[in-house]
């Protein structure tokens, strides 16, 4: 009996089914989908990308593209919680969607994930919006180790490069 593979657009080696373009352009709207239905409702989003570069383009499509442009937030690489630095970027005003970047250059990148797992219920209480994850491979295997609750809580969608 022959079983057709799913198409969905959420597993690592899915890359391989499609060219490179087809899967990032399903991903992209998969993306724009995701923020549109979760626009103010809280919610986690994991955006895997391994090109910087790439990952820049995707961002300034966004902002392109998106009817309600979400907020950029740049992570210095100090920043130790991100509970209380979103809290200070968005100050009670609410946007569309908040992108969170520089994770990967983030020094106490441990300590940061393991904070915020630890109150990863508080952000749906405070943050009515959904806050987008830019990660690499890399980071997304120590959020995986490190902040297994928060990361239960996330929709990942990938791109490749």
């Amino acid at each position: 009996m022959f079983v057709q593979e799913s198409s969905e657009n959420t597993a690592a080696n899915d890359g391989a089914k499609y060219d490179s373009a087809k899967y990032n352009e399903r991903s992209f709207s998969t993306l724009m989908r995701a923020l549109r239905i979760s626009e103010g409702y809280s919610s986690f989003i994991l955006v895997n990308c391994n090109s910087l570069a790439w990952r820049q383009q995707i961002v300034d499509r966004l902002a392109a593209t998106c009817p309600q442009k979400p907020r950029q937030l740049f992570l210095p690489a100090s920043v130790t919680t991100l509970y209380t630095t979103i809290s200070a970027e968005v100050d009670g005003k609410h946007p569309p969607a908040l992108m969170i970047l520089g994770l990967e250059s983030v020094e106490a990148i441990d300590r940061l994930l393991s904070s915020t797992n630890l109150v990863c219920s508080e952000f749906s209480k405070k943050f009515a919006f959904p806050i987008v994850f830019w990660v690499t491979d890399e980071l997304l295997r120590k959020i995986i180790r490190t902040a297994p609750d928060l990361y239960s809580r996330m929709t990942t969608i990938r791109f490749i490069s």
